[in-house]
């Protein structure tokens, strides 16, 4: 497979699922610290991949979960949020302006801070209270694995998820070579998908539930950002109040259908699009579902499969049909702003 290292690639899938030990340490000791309510503060992709959290907590838990775009929260902050706040933030750089500017803000309030971060040594790194590891730069399903641990450790903590053995148990075992086989599963329909559409003028993208975040973060930071094509997303609950309307037989439109109690929002999507586009392309993540998993565990990986297949495969065989590297960008870091 193109731009795919497999002995390496596993060997940091092993070591960020190992890494899940050390988020619940660390979920363990804020417990025993107490708090009231869990802020995620993200900007970007970041704010994107905790999405999915925020979403499936309403399924979990009655702790009070909140999602804030980082720039927005330090302007107009939040009454909710007080020193018995936790907050989960994240930069794989550890040098985001807003998250950095967020954490400070939040310092300044005695609110306690646990970032996703690769280096401790980082300005993300060094401002917070505790670090979640991050082994790779590159890779959405790393964030989601590195989360896990703190997240689904905290809500085991308060007797939510008491599954949470049985959960690493079936990450542990089945969730690396998972992920790589699901990956070379999708690569020949990557490469189909990805020599038909790389030049479009418009793309339409539908996802919702878990996994409108993945649909949010693979158009805008990936589609627009790294291949500067034109997208709009819309999740599947909005669809029919509005952009319905800009469906014609040839639009090329993308349906990423979930797996848990969403689907039937993309179900009713997908009956309407099959009768007025042509151009239909739809990713049903039940298809890539990776085996050895409860069903009761599916939605909450769900996440990892749809950008294994669309952040590491079609991404990259957008890269080599269009000849525009996923690292070039006219702006984003390029000068101030």
């Amino acid at each position: 497979m193109i731009n795919f290292d497999e002995d390496q690639y596993r060997k940091d899938l092993t070591a960020q699922v190992n890494a899940i030990a050390e988020g619940k340490k660390v979920a363990d000791e804020i417990t025993k610290q107490g708090f009231d309510n869990i802020f995620f503060v993200g900007v970007g992709g970041t704010y994107a991949m905790q999405m999915n959290f925020v979403t499936l907590a309403k399924q979990y838990t009655k702790i009070p979960v909140y999602l804030e775009q980082a720039g927005e929260l330090v302007l107009v902050g939040n009454p909710h949020l007080t020193e018995k706040s936790l907050v989960i933030t994240g930069s794989k750089s550890g040098d985001t302006k807003e998250i950095i500017a967020a954490e400070k803000w939040l310092k300044e309030k005695n609110v306690r801070i646990a970032a996703m971060v690769m280096s401790k040594d980082s300005a993300v790194g060094q401002l917070c209270d505790w670090r979640i590891p991050l082994q790779v730069f590159k890779g959405v399903e790393f964030e989601y694995l590195s989360m896990y641990g703190i997240f689904y450790g905290l809500l085991a903590d308060n007797g939510d998820f008491p599954q949470f053995n049985e959960f690493y148990d079936q990450i542990k075992k089945n969730m690396v070579e998972g992920i790589i086989n699901t990956q070379k599963k999708f690569d020949d329909r990557a490469e189909s998908i990805a020599s038909k559409y790389y030049k479009t003028d418009y793309q339409m993208w539908i996802g919702g539930g878990e996994l409108w975040g993945e649909v949010y973060l693979y158009t805008m930071c990936i589609l627009e950002e790294m291949q500067w094509l034109k997208t709009k997303a819309v999740s599947s609950s909005e669809f029919f109040h509005g952009t319905l309307e800009l469906v014609d037989k040839d639009l090329p439109v993308f349906l990423v259908k979930s797996v848990g109690k969403y689907r039937p929002l993309d179900e009713r999507v997908e009956k309407f699009l099959k009768k007025e586009n042509n151009n239909l392309t739809v990713f049903d993540i039940k298809d890539y579902m990776i085996d050895g998993f409860n069903d009761e565990f599916k939605p909450i990986i769900s996440p990892i499969i749809s950008t294994i297949i669309l952040n590491g495969r079609l991404s990259k065989h957008l890269e080599a049909h269009s000849g525009h590297s996923l690292d070039m960008r006219r702006y984003y870091r390029q000068f101030k702003y």
